[in-house]
């Protein structure tokens, strides 16, 4: 799921970026980019020194230095000293979309909820990958477009996550959670060293220890860039004109517990993790079975 905030007031939902931010194709550029600002180095300190090829150094050196800057404009430019995630906000009172963007993407972008076109988009390169996009249409012009959550390589985690959210916006909170133990977010966002290695893990598809072990030089790597790419970032803030438009009420009843690392509560709180396996296996718990295991939750908020 790609929730990563929930209240009677909005909800917030991850960019689809965000999962693979510092993974296999900026990791790959970002050893280029330090390759080629070693050599430089070490061309240049090789010119200083004088004798047989110094000039033929110094020109080699400008050219490998000259690569180095034009692999940071290219490609790290767009990942580091931005921002850590771009939420989209889904607010239901005032039924605005509110999608957080760079200036140099257009900027914060607010569109009303009936306004926009949602359908199942494919990436441009990857043609197997799905996600959710939103449409701003001007008749049969597409003005503004935007994805959202994370991609899939099927329809149906998508539709899944369009289902909340189109739930979320014309029922309400309440019928985003079938069951007490649903009211909970799986994510965080939290630029912490446990997150990225979670990520990393998750994207080399490493299940079992031996794989871990198999693949630790590629997790190693994706967890540095990753960590590296977000301690550059700074956290998404929405102007103040937005959220006033987003006040939370006290004591809003519908305020999920957040995580400080991702699944967090399924690994902590007792009883979460057979009931997760359960509902992914199509088996549900009966409703009233373990109540005592939702006000855990209540209980973990205040800590």
């Amino acid at each position: 799921m790609a929730l990563i905030d929930i209240n009677s007031t909005y909800i917030d939902w991850i960019d689809r970026r965000f999962l693979y931010r510092g993974m296999l194709s900026m990791s790959v550029v970002f050893v280029a980019f330090l390759g080629f600002l070693f050599l430089s180095i070490f061309l240049l300190d090789e010119m200083m020194e004088g004798g047989r090829g110094a000039v033929a150094m110094g020109v080699s050196s400008l050219f490998t230095l000259s690569g180095a800057f034009g692999f940071y404009a290219l490609f790290l430019k767009r990942e580091f000293f931005c921002h850590v995630y771009y939420p989209i906000r889904f607010n239901r009172k005032t039924r605005k979309i509110y999608v957080f963007r760079e200036k140099r993407d257009g900027g914060l972008l607010i569109v009303p909820w009936d306004k926009v076109f949602f359908h199942i988009g494919r990436g441009n390169d990857m043609k197997f990958l799905r996600d959710i996009r939103g449409e701003i249409l001007d008749g049969e012009i597409v003005k503004d477009t935007f994805a959202l959550g994370h991609c899939a390589e099927r329809d149906e985690p998508v539709k899944e996550m369009w289902e909340f959210i189109r739930r979320y916006m014309e029922e309400g909170p309440e019928a985003v959670a079938e069951h007490p133990l649903d009211k909970y977010v799986e994510l965080s966002v939290a630029p912490t060293w446990k997150n990225c290695l979670i990520s990393a893990v998750g994207f080399t598809n490493a299940t079992t220890l031996f794989k871990r072990v198999l693949l630790f030089p590629f997790i190693g790597t994706f967890t540095v860039v990753r960590w590296l790419v977000f301690k550059s970032c700074k956290q998404p803030v929405f102007p103040p004109e937005v959220e006033a438009e987003c006040q939370v009420e006290p004591n809003d009843p519908h305020v999920w517990p957040i995580p400080n690392s991702i699944g967090e509560f399924v690994t902590t709180v007792p009883g979460l993790m057979s009931y997760a396996i359960r509902k992914a296996q199509g088996i549900r718990t009966p409703p009233d079975a373990p109540s005592d295991l939702a006000s855990q939750f209540k209980d973990w908020g205040k800590k």
